[in-house]
């Protein structure tokens, strides 16, 4: 089944934590080993390397110090993404980066 990488995208947007469920989701669309993505900097880090090859990851603080930014550049694209931990930083920029370099569907004839 093709991922909805959209659909992907907004349950990130709403995830504020670790979310079991979501760690699964984010496994089939990657087509990865399962593991607790949204809580483990580590394992995102390894995702980002193994599903965007070539692209670096910078990790940081935004202005007001308050929530972390991860920022993905590499290949013509660059993409950054706020979110309330890091691991969903990470993961935000990963699918947005994904969804970014993904080719689009022609269109409809």
């Amino acid at each position: 089944m093709a991922t909805d990488w959209l659909e992907l995208g907004r349950k990130l947007e709403r995830a504020s934590g670790a979310e079991p469920e979501l760690d699964r989701d984010l496994a089939d669309a990657f087509g990865v080993a399962a593991a607790p993505f949204t809580a483990s900097v580590p394992d995102c880090r390894a995702l980002a390397q193994s599903v965007l090859p070539g692209m670096k990851l910078h990790l940081g603080y935004g202005a007001s110090g308050l929530f972390p930014y991860a920022s993905l550049a590499g290949e013509g694209l660059h993409v950054i993404s706020e979110a309330p931990t890091v691991p969903l930083a990470i993961l935000r920029s990963v699918v947005a980066a994904k969804t970014a370099r993904a080719p689009s569907a022609p269109p409809a004839a």
